[in-house]
């Protein structure tokens, strides 16, 4: 009961803070001697590149006073790369803001396809101004979602011949190489918006540009979930224990931007949406490093599919446990892992711990009382157990 009531305060107390999704409260600033430290860590490499990419940018600006622009195109390389990796150099958005979106504007007049320099002026306007759930941050998240819509536009106009890109993280060879990076961000502003269908698309978007980008597994199998459970509720009605929901509604009359057309998921069975989310988020776990910041999520978002959707408390601890296990060999840099999820679902673990289980046949037709050591294993599978009944 203290679990729950602890639970309850914990929600409570996010709903009472309000902060807006993308607002970073506790921003770590990389240097390359911390980076350094993990060099066995694939996330580590991936933000060690990301730190030396916007470091070699910005010495080129420096060197050249602001007027050489191959600078803002390695500082959108490394964004694009890990987008908190801005957050390293605290002069960007300071005194060194006016300086790199003038030389922006002064390449974009020259040359409207340069791309890195909308990109840019886009990464850095929206850099840490998000702050609490408002209309005024709602109008913020579409104009962020129309700057994407339109870049990738443009980029796809530019280059319509591409091919999907092999290397997620190969940004120098052509601009199709980004597009799977700006259908992540659009993605992100849908879920944040609630327009999962929007989302879960713009996920399956990203991975057609480049198969090899497994973060976009793990989203698309998390909007995936939430597109489970209110296919449940409209069928259903209200259920008794739905997702907890920290995105910030579209205005009061909840239009969505694609609300025109017809979902391309509208047909698809509740059973289909939710087997593809587990599909996802198993592949993603196959697919990524266990030390990067997002792996525990995929466990936990497992877990809350076996608790709700499954009602299978075994699989639902077995994954809860797995998300605990997948907490410690996050990089210690990341902070403590904090998720609404994990949140929600600890008291039910903590009490279902608690419960000693009845052994019992794995024959579910078997009525009959049987001791541990009276179940024989599966000669097939070796997991189930059963009597000799």
């Amino acid at each position: 009961m203290q679990s729950l009531e602890i639970m309850q305060e914990k929600l409570m107390q996010s709903v009472m803070v309000n902060k807006h999704p993308l607002l970073n409260s506790r921003p770590v600033l990389f240097s390359e001697e911390m980076l350094r430290q993990y060099d066995w860590s694939p996330t580590a490499r991936m933000y060690l590149k990301a730190y030396k990419l916007v470091e070699q940018g910005l010495e080129i600006l420096w060197k050249s006073n602001f007027t050489d622009a191959r600078g803002i195109s390695l500082i959108a390389y490394g964004y694009l790369t890990v987008d908190s990796i801005l957050q390293a150099f605290p002069s960007v958005q300071n005194k060194l803001l006016p300086s790199i979106l003038k030389l922006c504007e002064e390449n974009l007049l020259k040359n409207p396809c340069f791309f890195e320099g909308l990109l840019l002026s886009f990464a850095l306007l929206c850099y840490d101004s998000a702050g609490k759930n408002s209309k005024e941050n709602t109008k913020l998240d579409r104009r962020r979602l129309m700057c994407i819509e339109n870049l990738i536009h443009f980029i796809q106009r530019a280059e319509p011949s591409s091919i999907p890109s092999e290397d997620p993280f190969k940004f120098d060879r052509n601009y199709s190489s980004w597009l799977h990076v700006l259908y992540y961000h659009m993605a992100a502003i849908y879920t944040i918006a609630g327009a999962h269908e929007e989302a879960a698309e713009a996920c399956e978007n990203s991975l057609k540009c480049c198969p090899s980008y497994c973060d976009a597994k793990r989203f698309l199998g998390y909007n995936f979930m939430k597109l489970y459970f209110a296919k449940i509720k409209e069928c259903h009605g209200d259920i008794l224990v739905q997702l907890p929901n920290s995105t910030v509604e579209f205005p009061c009359n909840k239009q969505r931007p694609c609300d025109s057309r017809m979902s391309k998921y509208a047909s698809w069975t509740a059973e289909k949406v939710r087997g593809t989310a587990v599909k996802m988020l198993k592949e993603y776990l196959e697919e990524m490093p266990c030390c990067f910041k997002y792996y525990p999520n995929a466990y936990y978002f497992l877990a809350y599919i076996m608790l709700y959707a499954e009602n299978n408390m075994t699989e639902f601890k077995k994954y809860y446990e797995l998300g605990q296990d997948a907490e410690e060999k996050r990089l210690p840099f990341f902070g403590p892992y904090n998720h609404q999820i994990k949140d929600l679902m600890t008291p039910i673990f903590q009490l279902s711990s608690s419960v000693q289980q009845h052994v019992r046949c794995g024959n579910k037709a078997c009525t009959g009382k049987v001791k541990g050591n009276d179940l024989k294993s599966c000669g097939r599978c070796r997991n189930q157990k059963y009597c000799s009944k």
